[in-house]
């Protein structure tokens, strides 16, 4: 695999995970993304931006209506990719799914 078609080293921390070496930045765009955005660092966040750009980001995020996203993450991104605000708390009052699941103490009660 060349440099375009694999991740660079650095990211390898954030995948611990998966087998790394199988990961590629164009099939598996989605899963790197949602890693990168919720715990990457500042060098992670600009390869990301790098080899994606902000335009094929956008058309990402605005196609998942932020699924996955924390909020904290999903405001700072549309405010960079140039999301209205009003979109995302759309988004936000949109989704079913709680964020976290229940903690297993309150199941049992």
């Amino acid at each position: 695999m060349d440099m375009r078609t694999r991740l660079p080293d650095f990211l390898r921390p954030l995948f611990w995970d998966v087998a790394f070496h199988t990961l590629s930045p164009e099939r598996h765009q989605s899963f790197i993304c949602l890693r990168i955005i919720e715990h990457g660092d500042l060098d992670a966040l600009r390869w990301m931006v790098g080899f994606y750009g902000k335009p094929r980001l956008r058309e990402w995020l605005i196609a998942r209506r932020g699924r996955g996203i924390s909020p904290r993450a999903l405001y700072f991104w549309a405010t960079v990719l140039d999301i209205p605000i009003r979109t995302v708390k759309r988004w936000l009052r949109e989704r079913t799914e709680p964020l976290w699941p229940p903690r297993l103490d309150s199941i049992s009660k």
